[in-house]
């Protein structure tokens, strides 16, 4: 389901904030998020805590964000 929803944010136009807190997604769900955040151009907002996310995803999500300049806010506590 996780990967899912990163293929659909590749192409949304609408969203603009998403709640995925203790969803506990992995190291592979969160690099397919970030795959994704480099070319959406409308989430705002992205709650990623407690989600079991390692260095791989936060070194995916962190090459993510040179190229993403929409996203404000990218919260990643307890992970």
């Amino acid at each position: 389901a996780g990967k899912a929803l990163a293929e659909a944010l590749k192409v949304n136009a609408t969203l603009e904030h998403i709640y995925l807190r203790g969803n506990r997604l992995g190291d592979e769900v969160g690099t397919a998020l970030a795959e994704a955040m480099k070319t959406n151009n409308t989430l705002q907002t992205l709650w990623l805590n407690e989600n079991r996310l390692g260095g791989k995803a936060g070194k995916a999500l962190a090459e993510a964000l040179k190229t993403n300049s929409k996203l404000n806010e990218l919260w990643l506590c307890s992970n």
